[in-house]
């Protein structure tokens, strides 16, 4: 295998130089880009105030680089013949702005593909559990037949959203988002060059990406950890809604079954069915808070530190009553994990924003 790969890898690069001018010792590679002039890389109908690079040139880049090794870095020439009455700083200062623009829209599509996953996924296991559980047949009584369609609805509905879930996931990358990748880690240097390989304007990009979008590791862990412990918590408050409506009929019935007094008894369930509803819109709004740190926006943000404390005290005092009793079961060790991970999450994202808060006021 290795001789397989070293002689496509060989090829490869024999390829590559016979292209383009290739530095073997530094694994760089150099690409120029030629433009009759400066309106050619600018968006034409946009009227802005400082140059704005067309972004759509990202894209040939991006395809270029693919072509060579992954080791391989690219020091990128933009040579233009006419600059009219355009600076080369400023046609730099523009380069950068699309690619800061590049990398947010790519980071954008990136966290709306992962909450359409999620919530794919919620609703597909959902549907699974409500058919395990019988909920709505129990609820609106249906015959065999109607059963046995139920079912058989619910089951090819259910996989359907699993399904989008993982075609989302493994087989619809962000366009967007991938260039942004390929730029920041494959391009070294960029140049302005005028027709004469005058260099006008010259910078070494792995500063300027470091400086524009990079993002601490552990805001990074601190939204994916809100992520998946939100999405439990706001399939279980969904789930416990549906089953706190389906058990109506239930709670109807049994106060009529009882013997002594059924207002009193009803009273009691009823009680107990409002206690229910609030804590699962708890989760629910537990969840949304979650999902709405991880998109970085939303009205429910104030809520994650609180119903983080709160399910994690709950959860940890659920787990411990349970190992002491002897009524331990996985879902209370599950619990306590997804709680704790949620509250981690909202600590490590809240302390890290003040920080930046405070830097912002000490400029």
């Amino acid at each position: 295998m290795e001789k397989v790969d070293s002689k496509l890898q060989k090829r490869q690069l024999e390829l590559m130089k016979k292209r383009f001018d290739v530095d073997e010792e530094n694994k760089i590679v150099k690409i120029d880009l030629y433009y009759d002039k400066a309106e050619d890389i600018l968006d034409e109908n946009i009227d802005t105030k400082v140059p704005s690079f067309n972004r759509e040139k990202f894209g040939r880049i991006k395809d270029l680089i693919g072509d060579f090794p992954l080791d391989y870095k690219c020091d990128l020439n933009i040579k233009i013949g006419d600059y009219q009455d355009y600076k080369a700083e400023e046609l730099m200062s523009g380069f950068n702005d699309a690619v800061e623009l590049t990398h947010y829209s790519g980071n954008r599509e990136h966290k709306k593909k992962w909450i359409q996953i999620t919530l794919l996924l919620i609703t597909g296991i959902l549907l699974l559990t409500i058919m395990a559980k019988g909920l709505f047949e129990n609820f609106l009584s249906f015959n065999e037949t109607g059963q046995s369609v139920f079912k058989e609805v619910f089951d090819i509905t259910s996989w359907v959203f699993i399904w989008e879930a993982v075609s989302l996931l493994f087989l619809t990358p962000s366009e967007t988002r991938l260039i942004s990748i390929a730029l920041a880690h494959r391009l070294k240097n960029v140049k302005f060059v005028d027709a004469n390989d005058k260099v006008l304007a010259s910078e070494d990009y792995r500063d300027s990406y470091s400086d524009t979008v990079s993002e601490k590791k552990a805001r990074i862990f601190a939204k994916y950890a809100l992520l998946i412990s939100g999405a439990a918590f706001l399939g279980l408050g969904i789930y416990g809604l549906i089953s706190s409506f389906s058990d109506i009929r239930l709670i109807v019935t049994t106060a009529q079954q009882t013997e002594t007094n059924p207002g009193a008894a009803l009273v009691v369930l009823i009680v107990m069915l409002v206690i229910s509803l609030v804590g699962v819109v708890f989760e629910i709004i537990g969840g949304i808070a979650a999902m709405s740190a991880f998109v970085g926006r939303g009205k429910f943000y104030k809520a994650l530190l609180p119903f983080g404390i709160l399910s994690f005290i709950l959860e940890v005092f659920g787990l411990v009553f349970s190992i002491t009793s002897g009524l331990f079961n996985v879902s209370y060790a599950a619990g306590a994990i997804i709680a704790t991970a949620y509250l981690v999450g909202a600590i490590i994202l809240i302390a890290t924003k003040e920080k930046v808060n405070e830097k912002a006021k000490v400029k």
